[in-house]
C-alpha cells in the first residue's frame, strides 16, 4: 500500500480511523506503568507496543502473513501523527473547540445513516478499530491546525502559480502504473539500507538489460501487487498515491521504466503502461479544489521536512 498520507477532517470512519492519534496521555501513562515495551521514541516521546497492537483491531481477519506489515503500518502512521500533534503545541497553533466538536458531531450522525453502523454508539464503533472518541478529537485538531496554519497564505496568485505548475492535477488526467518495491520501513542497520540500495538498483540494471519488469516485480516486489506484476492500476496525480511516486510516474511517457525512487516506504522503480487524458479546465472551475490540494500539499511538505527534522528511534514491533 503506497496510498499518500493527508491529514484532512474527514467525514466518514474509516479516513478517520486510518489516521490514529498516538498521543494518548492517560494510555500512555498506564502503560508505562505496566512497564509495557517502547516501540518507538520520537523526540523523546513514546509509542508503546500496546498502542500499536490495539489498533489492530481495525485488520480483523487480516492474513497473518500480512501481520507485521500492518503493525509497521500503524507505527507509522503514529509516528507521523505525533510529529504533527508536537508541531502544534510547538507553535501554539490554536483551534476552535467548536468546529472539533461539530466534525464529531457530524461523523455520529454519518454513523446514523449507515446500515452498518446505524444504532451503534460512536464510542462503541471507534473503540472496534482501537481508537476513542477523545483519540478523534486530537485528530480532528492537528487537522483543522495545519489547515488553518497553511489557509493563511493562500491567495489568489499563489492559487495561479500552483495551478500554472500542476494542471494535470485538476484535467482529470490518470496514469496506470507497476512498481517493484523493496520495502526498508523495518530496517534498523545502515548496513541493511545498503543492502536495499543495493538490490533496488541491480534490479534496474537488469531492466536496463532486457528483463521482463512483471517477472522481477513477482519475484522480489515486496508490495501486495507484486502478485499482479506489480500493476497498481490508474490514478491521478494528487490524492492517491505519496508525492516523489506520484511525481515521477507522471514525469513518463508510456512504456518508460524510472530510476529508482525514495518514499518513507523504501525505494521503488516505476513502469508507465498507459495514460488517460485529462480535459483542459479553467481556474475558476476548480479554485477549491486547487486551493485544497496546496494546503494538503503544503502540508505534506511539512509532515516531510518535521520528519526529516525529528529525532525518531525505531525498536520494533515484532
Amino acid at each position: 500500500m503506497i496510498s499518500k498520507y493527508i491529514v484532512t477532517v474527514a467525514v466518514s470512519i474509516p479516513t478517520l480511523l486510518f489516521t490514529p492519534n498516538p498521543v494518548f496521555s492517560a494510555e500512555q501513562t498506564q502503560a508505562q506503568a505496566q512497564g509495557d515495551e517502547v516501540a518507538a521514541v520520537v523526540n523523546g516521546e513514546n509509542i508503546y507496543k500496546s498502542e500499536v497492537e490495539k489498533r489492530l483491531n481495525r485488520y480483523k481477519g487480516i492474513d497473518p502473513s500480512m501481520l507485521q506489515d500492518a503493525k509497521n503500518e500503524i507505527l507509522d502512521e503514529m509516528i507521523v501523527q505525533l510529529v504533527i500533534t508536537q508541531f502544534i503545541g510547538k507553535e501554539g497553533i490554536q483551534v476552535d473547540e467548536q468546529l472539533v466538536e461539530t466534525a464529531v458531531n457530524d461523523l455520529q450522525e454519518n454513523t446514523k445513516k449507515n446500515p452498518k453502523t446505524a444504532g451503534q454508539p460512536l464510542e462503541d464503533i471507534l473503540a472496534g478499530f482501537g481508537t476513542s472518541v477523545e483519540q478523534l478529537r486530537r485528530e480532528i485538531r492537528n487537522s483543522v491546525g495545519l489547515k488553518n496554519y497553511f489557509g493563511q497564505q493562500v491567495n489568489d496568485a499563489v492559487l495561479t502559480e500552483y495551478f500554472n505548475a500542476n494542471k494535470a492535477a485538476f484535467t482529470g488526467e490518470e496514469v496506470k502504473a507497476s512498481h517493484i518495491l523493496i520495502d526498508t520501513r523495518n530496517l534498523k542497520a545502515k548496513k541493511d539500507y545498503a543492502i536495499a540500495f543495493d538490490k533496488i538498483h541491480k534490479l534496474k540494471e537488469q531492466l536496463n538489460g532486457g528483463a521482463n519488469f512483471e517477472e522481477l516485480a513477482k519475484a522480489n516486489s515486496n508490495c501486495p501487487s507484486a502478485k499482479n506484476g506489480g500493476d497498481l492500476g490508474y490514478f491521478p496525480r494528487k490524492g492517491v498515491m505519496i508525492e516523489p511516486f506520484a511525481e515521477a510516474a507522471f514525469a513518463l511517457k508510456v512504456g518508460e521504466i524510472s530510476e529508482p525512487v525514495q518514499t518513507q516506504f523504501g525505494f521503488h522503480i516505476i513502469k508507465v503502461t498507459d495514460r488517460k487524458e485529462g480535459k483542459p479546465v479553467a481556474l475558476e472551475a476548480v479554485k477549491e479544489e486547487v486551493k485544497e490540494s496546496y494546503i494538503e500539499d503544503q502540508i505534506q511538505d511539512l509532515i516531510e521536512k518535521q520528519m526529516t527534522a525529528a529525532k525518531i528511534e525505531i525498536k520494533g514491533v515484532n
